[in-house]
């Protein structure tokens, strides 16, 4: 299998998302749902309805993943419902079935919306109960049977995953014979191929979509297959208890799974490294049975269902007869108009116009793979949207436009700053951190994602010391992501936000301003904790500090070391000087039984740590390592006064 077919590296990962349904493929983006269905005769019905804006709970890293996993489960029954209800109502009368007194008696007695919601919970609470049954109960009630073989908890517990993993395979494999089922696994992979070539930036047709496979990233199987996997390593190590209490727990802890099997799948779908492809391997092997090559006419309702979203068409009936005719006007149409074109002037290039979007598009994405950006037509793009106003979706939907001269010389110059080696949250002033906006420039370093495994593990702190209004210090805050973050997702939090540089302090305004927390944050600057009163005290002290060793500066990707502030990089000789100041003053700044959080370089883990524990000021120190298994973060609890 040819993963570079699968992550895409020159892809731009969207939010949008799909389901297969009877005959059809629901695909839902930001603001928009949409529903396509083929009929019997061929028309393709299509209904659309908007989407609520999304509650604050759903940019909760792990929270939102609970969230995600009910409402996909009650939108997912809902829509396959919905679209056998479709088909039902397009069959002709004498084929469909007699209406039941049971139903005409509920549609006498409550309206069709209350008969609907009703049969929507009763689906949702029936397919909940099997699955508790299949894949809980029966697994462990059946691994029970093995503890008069073996008394290794480690063991029964992995044999109690495999089992499960077992069953679910062989369900999809025992379903999958079914010919409904087969025509299911059809649309899911027209769903993803579409999806695939959307990403890509190709314009939406079967042609292009059957250039992709049929796999995904981002698909639902992946996500179980990562609650199966992640089930089975950590349901390992809670022993063998009582029957009852091993199905208590693993009913409790399936929240916890799910929200961490989301977060993985989110990396997974705007990732590419080895250790994405070796996490999202089982996944991929389970979708190579839940999809199927599709054909043209099933890309057809995909790509309807995808257009939808993106406010290209409207909701009803397209009808198969009269595409064809249109499209056979359609193409006489254009040969005549090309004939007359030609007749009269001789070569006049018109579809090759370089202020065309989808000229001018092309000439960045390959000016940038000539340079070896690694994510030439992404970047090619996100600088577009940056200079036009345009969305990612209207590069494609508005492709044969002609630009003004000052959006074409804007987009060139800074396509040449790019391939010159410019980092492109420089240029587009921009980039996403815990699912926030946060403006960026050369005099703060790039927020990046190796950074949120901080921001959790302080999220969790807060959560557990059962604060209403935690105090936080982000100690060289630069951009100011970690602390306007922090105070983002914790509503009550006072956040200070203490950096050196009074540009980067510029910027961490704006930031707290664009995120709506500028009146529960501060700043201070000055030189660390010179820029603080002598009796601050905090709850926590956050620090993503300076922790590049001197010497290894020149050996950075030239994006970093030339471009982003080195005041904010380097660390000195050993790359602990930041620590070293952190370790001998935050003690003094934090309250009783405070904590300090601290983001390290992968190989600082027990320098840091021991810079701490020689003060005597703090706890055993943990560390923390990111999803990559490399250590991220030391968090040290100040000792209680009697104990120093």
């Amino acid at each position: 299998m040819d993963y570079s077919k699968i992550f895409i590296k020159d892809a731009k990962p969207t939010k949008i998302g799909g389901q297969a349904v009877m005959e059809g493929v629901m695909m839902h983006g930001a603001d928009k749902q949409a529903l396509a269905v083929r009929l019997p005769n061929g028309d393709i019905k299509l209904e659309i309805e908007d989407i609520k804006t999304p509650s604050k709970v759903t940019k909760v890293p792990f929270v939102r993943g609970v969230v995600s996993f009910f409402s996909s489960l009650i939108s997912g029954m809902k829509t396959l419902m919905r679209s056998s209800e479709i088909l039902e109502e397009a069959m002709p009368e004498e084929e469909q079935e007699e209406t039941s007194k049971f139903d005409q008696w509920l549609e006498r007695k409550f309206s069709p919306k209350t008969v609907w919601n009703v049969m929507l919970g009763i689906s949702v609470a029936i397919s909940l109960l099997i699955t508790v049954v299949v894949f809980v109960i029966m697994p462990t009630y059946s691994v029970n049977l093995l503890k008069h073989v073996t008394k290794n908890t480690v063991l029964l517990n992995l044999a109690e995953g495999v089992l499960r993993l077992a069953i679910f395979v062989l369900y999809v494999l025992a379903i999958s014979k079914m010919n409904d089922v087969k025509r299911l696994f059809q649309y899911h992979g027209a769903e993803h191929e579409t999806i695939h070539c959307f990403e890509n930036g190709l314009e939406l047709t079967p042609a292009n979509a059957k250039e992709f496979y049929t796999l995904h990233p981002r698909c639902g199987t992946s996500f179980l297959m990562f609650v199966m996997i992640i089930s089975l390593v950590l349901f390992s190590f809670l022993g063998w208890p009582n029957l009852a209490w091993r199905i208590i727990s693993r009913l409790l802890l399936m929240p916890v799974i799910a929200g961490i099997s989301y977060e993985l799948l989110r990396w997974a779908g705007r990732s590419d490294n080895a250790v994405v492809r070796v996490l999202s391997w089982p996944g991929l092997m389970m979708q190579k049975l839940t999809t199927r090559e599709p054909d043209e006419e099933q890309l057809e309702v995909a790509i309807t269902s995808l257009k939808a979203v993106l406010g290209e068409l409207e909701p009803g009936v397209i009808s198969k007869q009269d595409e064809d005719i249109s499209d056979d006007l359609e193409v006489a149409n254009e040969e005549e108009e090309l004939d007359s074109i030609f007749d009269n002037l001789e070569d006049k290039r018109y579809s090759e116009d370089e202020t065309m979007v989808k000229n001018l598009v092309r000439a960045g994405r390959a000016k940038l793979g000539e340079a070896g950006i690694s994510n030439p037509n992404g970047d090619a793009d996100d600088i577009f949207c940056y200079v036009t106003g345009f969305t990612h979706n209207e590069i494609i939907t508005r492709d044969t436009e002609l630009l003004d001269s000052s959006d074409v010389e804007a987009y060139r110059e800074r396509i040449d700053q790019r391939a010159a080696g410019v980092p492109l949250q420089y240029i587009t002033k921009v980039q996403e951190f815990m699912g926030l906006p946060f403006c960026v420039n050369e005099n703060v370093l790039i927020p990046r994602l190796d950074t949120e495994v901080l921001v959790d593990q302080v999220l969790g702190i807060i959560s557990g010391m059962e604060l209403e209004r935690p105090e936080v210090l982000d100690m060289c805050t630069g951009s100011g992501a970690i602390g306007i973050s922090i105070a983002s997702l914790t509503p009550g939090a006072r956040v200070k936000l203490a950096d050196i540089s009074e540009k980067a302090l510029e910027v961490a305004r704006k930031n707290a301003e664009i995120n709506d927390v500028l009146d529960r944050v501060s700043f201070a600057l000055g030189n660390m904790f010179s820029s603080l009163d002598a009796d601050e005290k905090f709850d926590l002290i956050v620090s993503n500090p300076p922790y590049i060793k001197s010497e290894i500066i020149e050996t950075l990707d030239p994006e970093v070391k030339d471009h982003e502030p080195r005041l904010a990089l380097d660390g000195g000789e050993d790359g602990l000087d930041a620590y070293k100041v952190i370790a001998n003053n935050a003690a003094s700044h934090l309250k009783e039984g405070g904590v300090l959080a601290l983001e390290i370089g992968y190989d600082q883990g027990e320098a840091v740590s021991f810079l701490l524990e020689r003060t005597h000021y703090y706890k055993p120190a943990a560390i923390i390592k990111d999803l990559a298994g490399m250590n991220r973060v030391v968090i040290a609890e100040k000792k209680p006064a009697e104990e120093k």
